[in-house]
This record gives structure tokens, sequence and C-alpha cells, in this order.
């Protein structure tokens, strides 16, 4: 992928208006220059989101989330941090240009050509050439609407309709075939159309760039299904079908509901379930479900009942629970799927299946114990096939009930189903380790660090007062950690240097640190201008004070067990220079006489 500039970067955030993004997800109330809300990670009935439109930063007292506008976005919208640049950047009339291998704009470029692409089969869908597509979407129960909210095209049975309009926007053939549009003729110069006589579906990322597309043959002799191929910008492990139109429903059900196709995923939508997305042209992958994670807890797959769909249903369990994501299974009858039982009217009795799905895990230990014969072989391979599944729930209570509840029914103690899982399958146990949540571990923060943090983030222009002597006299590791990096981002970034030290991709401050920066400074009282810089005054003279009572102790602490003279006078004369310099920071912090 192309990456951005630094300084594009710097000027999007710039630009960026927090509260006015955060305002179109939550509603604000506004207290000096805070605003104040509730939560939108996390269930609350008190007010404890805040947005600090000085720094441009966001922090939940609550569940502890905290950054700027683009680790917003990314949280909230599910974007990747150049998806969230990009989007803001064209909210606020920044031009975005990429480099991939010294040539700029690349992906930019690819995008483009695909924009094209998509404006030509959708004029083609709506012009003659696509009235048999016309035809054939409306027999299978799509409405106008929904071809609308989809953006789906036709691409009619042409050689060159793409290759002539990309030529017309100016856009070169080697583009096209880099896009994944076109192919290389076999023999000869030249290139031809990829998609040919197909129902086209585009296929955006969250933050609405067309990266390929999926296209359905009306050509029964033909491939029924064609995929744009990997490309710069497409890559099938990583993308789903449906995303930007179920955000919205992501974020209000909790929940998303994967399918296997297109039709299904517009299936779902007709039975008034909007949170519907499928992989395209493969099975589920860990990306898609790391990719899910970033918008709902819980996810219900539904497949066919026959053993195909059982066994790609539990081939994505273990994919989906290493993400930390509540599993629920739907199987259909053989031979039905989501599609065509919303075209036989039966859209009511999906939506009944998908509101009544049962965990996973659940039902996968339902069916082992059902197909116990009572034998011990057979016992062992039960614990065999689900301890994949049972080591990977993230939930130690869940993981200990599912246990006990396919121990009971093999007539087995849950310490050695355990035990058997854990023999049969050590890697998703490992793996589930490694990917488990680190727990929050936040040092707590004395006063001074946290009024000289406040202070440094409130003025930056202060920073060149605060010394290395100053950074050391601090109490913690974490303390030293945290302002040092903010006095050296001040110096690189200026008024900026919060939101670039808050930023999701950088990496000078582990995700503890960043939590602990964003609530010192949400927890700031807003000073003025000369009262901050006595506030300054005061904590640095607190500091040079405790910088000299170490010093006192190391010089005592070596005076006891001092058998030399001459380093007993040397640790004397030490001590007595030690308490001038004390006497000169007191004379210093007497105010004036009148």
């Amino acid at each position: 992928m192309g990456r951005i500039p630094d300084h594009l970067i710097h000027e999007v955030r710039a630009r960026a208006d927090i509260v006015a993004l955060v305002s179109r997800h939550v509603g604000l109330r506004q207290v000096g220059a805070r605003h104040w809300g509730l939560c939108p990670f996390h269930e609350e009935k008190t007010p404890s989101f805040q947005v600090n439109s000085e720094r441009q930063i966001f922090y939940c007292f609550g569940c502890h989330t905290g950054g700027d506008v683009f680790g917003f976005r990314m949280r909230l919208e599910g974007l990747e941090f150049p998806d969230a640049v990009r989007v803001t950047a064209q909210e606020v009339g920044v031009q975005i240009t990429e480099s991939v291998g010294g040539q700029p704009g690349q992906n930019s470029r690819l995008v483009r050509a695909n924009e094209v692409a998509l404006d030509f089969f959708r004029k083609s869908l709506r012009g003659r050439a696509g009235g048999a597509a016309r035809r054939y979407l409306e027999g299978r129960g799509i409405p106008a609407d929904l071809i609308e909210r989809f953006e789906i095209g036709y691409a009619p049975p042409l050689w060159d309709g793409v290759l002539e309009a990309l030529r017309r926007a100016g856009v070169a053939e080697e583009l096209g075939e880099q896009a994944g549009l076109l192919a290389p003729r076999q023999t000869g110069e030249g290139w031809y159309d990829r998609f040919r006589d197909r129902v086209v579906f585009p296929i955006r990322d969250a933050g609405g760039r067309v990266l390929g597309f999926g296209g359905r043959s009306l050509d029964p002799s033909g491939p029924k299904y064609l995929n744009t191929p990997e490309t710069a910008l497409y890559r099938k492990a990583q993308v789903l079908f449906g995303l930007p139109q179920a955000i919205d429903a992501l974020r209000h059900r909790g929940r998303a509901v994967v399918v296997e196709g297109y039709f299904d995923v517009l299936a779902l939508d007709r039975a008034g379930l909007r949170e519907g997305v499928a992989p395209c042209g493969t099975a589920l992958t860990q990306h898609h479900a790391r990719r899910l994670r970033r918008y709902v807890p819980e996810v219900v797959l539904v497949f066919d009942g026959d053993d195909a769909g059982r066994r790609a249903a539990e081939r994505a369990l273990p994919l989906l629970l290493r993400e930390e994501l509540r599993v629920r299974g739907v199987f259909l009858p053989p031979d039905e799927d989501p599609d065509t039982m919303v075209a036989r009217g039966d859209g009511e009795v999906l939506r009944s299946a998908v509101e009544a799905a049962r965990p996973l895990v659940e039902q996968l230990i339902e069916e082992a114990v059902k197909n116990h014969d009572g034998h011990a072989w057979s016992a062992s391979d039960a614990v065999r096939r689900l301890a994949p599944y049972l080591l990977a729930l993230p939930d130690p209570v869940e993981r200990e009930a599912s246990v006990r509840r396919l121990a009971s029914g093999l007539d087995l103690s849950p310490s050695t189903v355990l035990e058997a899982a854990g023999r049969h399958s050590p890697g998703p146990q490992q793996r589930a380790s490694e990917n488990a949540a680190p727990a929050l571990c936040r040092a707590v923060i004395d006063p001074i660090t946290h009024t000289l943090i406040g202070i440094l983030a409130a003025e930056p222009r202060l920073g060149d007062r605060v010394t290395e002597s100053h950074i050391q006299a601090l109490p913690s590791r974490e303390a030293q950690a945290l302002v040092g990096r903010l006095l050296a981002a001040i110096r690189s970034h200026g008024e900026q240097a919060l939101a670039h030290l808050l930023s999701p991709v950088e990496a000078q401050l582990g995700p503890d640190l960043k939590g602990m920066l964003s609530q010192i400074v949400s927890e700031s009282v807003p000073m003025e201008g000369s009262t901050t810089e006595q506030a300054l005054r005061d904590c640095l003279a607190r500091l040079k004070h405790r910088a000299l009572d170490r010093e006192s102790r190391e010089i005592n602490a070596r005076l006891e067990s001092c058998g030399d003279p001459e380093e007993e006078r040397a640790l004397l004369e030490a001590k007595e220079e030690m308490l001038s310099r004390r006497r000169t920071l007191l004379r210093e912090e007497r105010p004036p006489s009148r």
C-alpha cells in the first residue's frame, strides 16, 4: 500500500476538528474547552467520554480508550490508519499523494481506474445494453433501491467496453491491467476487458475506496463468478463485501452476520438484517476476523447445513475465537441459502433463525455428545475434534463451562478433557495465549508528574525550561518515559506533539503509556498563562528538592558505612555543597519582600 508522507498526515491532523467528527456519532455537551458525552465504545449511562478541542484528543474515563482524530475513526469506523487519514483529508480539503517504490500516487491511480470502471458498469446497467441484466436482477427479486445502495452494475459482452472508458478518462491501459480490469491479449499486443456479460458488484473498503469487483455471469457457458485478481489494492483474504453498507448496522446491533456470497448479503438486507457481510471468493480468514473485531463483539455464521457448510463453519470458528469474538451459528437446510429463502418469501424465517442463533461451540459439543457411542476411542476422537475450539475460547469462564459440558456428555472429568485437549492441540492454545489482551497495568502517576504533563500539554512552548535533571528526578520509569517522550515530541512537532504521540501508528509509547498520557491530559485543570508559568516553576522546584533529597540519602548511607577518613572528608564536603544548593534554592523560592 502507498505510504502517506508525514507532513501531509500532520497537515490533515492540524486541519481536522475532532469535536465536529465525534459529534456525528456522540451527543456532546460543552464544559469550557472540553466536551462530554456517552462513550461510543462501551455501554454507560453517565457521560465519561471527553473530547479536548484544544489538544484535539479524546479519552474515556470508563474504558480508558483515548487517542487523536485518526484513532477515533479507526476504532469507530473500522478503518486502517491510511484510510482514516485519506477520509479525513478529503473532508478537510487536503490532497493526499502516496508513494510506492518511488512512484507517487500509485494506489490513488488504481482507485481512480476502478471508479471509472464502476461508472461505466452502472451506466451500462441503466442503458440499452443492460436490459437482460435488469431482467435478471428483477427475476432474483433485487429491488431498485438495493441496486443503488450496493451500486450494482453490468459489464456488457464487449471486449473493449472498460478499455475505451479508461481511455476516455485518460487512464493508461497498463494501469487498468494493474487494477485487474484488463487482461493482456494472448496473441499480439493490447488488452481486453476482464469482466464481460456479468452483473458486477463493487468491493469497497470501509473508507469508501473501490478496491475491486465481483461479477456474476449471465452466460451459463462461463464461470459463474469472477473476481478481481490480487492487486496492490485488492486482497481477497482481507476484503468483505457489503462492509461500507453495514457499518451503521454493525455498530447498532453489535454483531455481524457472515454469509457466503454477494446475493446472500442482499438477501439479508431484504430480510431486514443490514449487518450482513461476505468474503469475496474465499473462505473466512484471520484478516477477516480481525477486521470484524474492530466493529463488533459477536459474529453469526450462516452456512448451508450440509457437510461442506459445517466444515466451513468449523474452519472459521477458531479464527474468530482467536480475535475474542463470540460466535453463533445458523445451519440452513441442505441446498438452501439466504438468497433462496428470501426469494421464496421466507425472509422472516431467516431473520428468526439468525435472532435465535446459538453459540457455535455449544452446538458442536451437543453434536459430539450425540454421536458418542460410549467407547473410549469415540470419546477421545470427540475431544480431539473439539480441542481447537475449546482452547481458542478467550474467556476462561466460557472455556471452563464448555469443557464441563463436554466432559459431562462423555462421562469424563473436566481435568481429563482439558489435559487431552491440550495434548491434541497445543498450537491454538499457544496462539490464544499470545493473542490474549494484555492486562492493563497503569502505574500510579504522582501529583508532580501529573501536573507537569498537564502544563506541557497545555503550553508546549514551556518545554525548553525542563531539563534532563528534572526528568531524572521523576519517581518512576513510566513518569520519566512520558515526560521525556513528550518533550522530544514538542521539539519535533510543536503544538501537535500530543496528538502525534497518541497517533495509532506512533510506537514511541506503548498502549499503557498512551492511556496514561490521555488520562492525565483529560484530568488536567486548564490554567491561565501567568498561573501556568508559576505552576511550572513550582513543579521544577519540587523536582529539584526531590533530587537533593535523593542525593542527601545517598551521601548519608555512604557515611554510615564509610571507614576511610579521606573518603569521609570528601563525603562531608559533598554534603555541605548539597546543603548550600538547597539554601540557594530556598532563597529563590522565597517571595520578594515589600
